[in-house]
């Protein structure tokens, strides 16, 4: 009896664990669906996000005149750039942009056909002598055009 009686106390508590057991595991089971499901939500969140500011990025690019940024996005880590970022960005890109030099001036650094301060002064030194006849004036005129000479100015 002896051994009787201690057999039916540890069938009991094998019993009593085999009925929490599956409870347990409908509990983990239930648990790591509330984790997929929160991880499904983040990421839905997250791509939202990333949507929303790709918008916001295009319509910056798009207010801001840049054309052919879509050649430059590959470059660009859009999910880094925020606000104050954006704007400087554009604002460089929009600095580098070249700009429209008249049909006949020079490209290679010139000054681009345009007079000097030396070639102004002596136009006007010119018109003054013609226009008055003046001594002074075609003196003036005179003296002038031997300075541009003598420093390096053309005529």
């Amino acid at each position: 009896m002896t051994n009787e009686a201690t057999v039916q106390p540890e069938q009991e508590v094998i019993e009593e664990q085999a009925i929490e057991q599956p409870t347990e595991q409908t509990e983990i089971d239930e648990l790591r669906a509330q984790v997929a499901e929160y991880v499904a939500l983040k990421a839905q969140l997250a791509e939202q996000e990333a949507t929303q500011k790709a918008e916001i990025f295009a319509q910056k690019v798009e207010q801001s005149g840049v054309k052919d940024f879509d050649k430059l996005q590959p470059f660009l880590d859009a999910t880094k750039l925020e606000g104050d970022a954006l704007d400087e960005l554009l604002g460089i890109l929009q600095g580098m942009k070249p700009k429209q030099i008249p049909i006949g001036t020079a490209t290679n650094g010139g000054n681009g056909g345009q007079k000097t301060s030396q070639e102004t002064m002596l136009a006007n030194a010119e018109a003054a002598a013609k226009r008055t006849g003046s001594a002074e004036d075609i003196a003036a005129f005179s003296g002038l055009k031997q300075k541009i000479r003598q420093f390096g100015g053309r005529q």
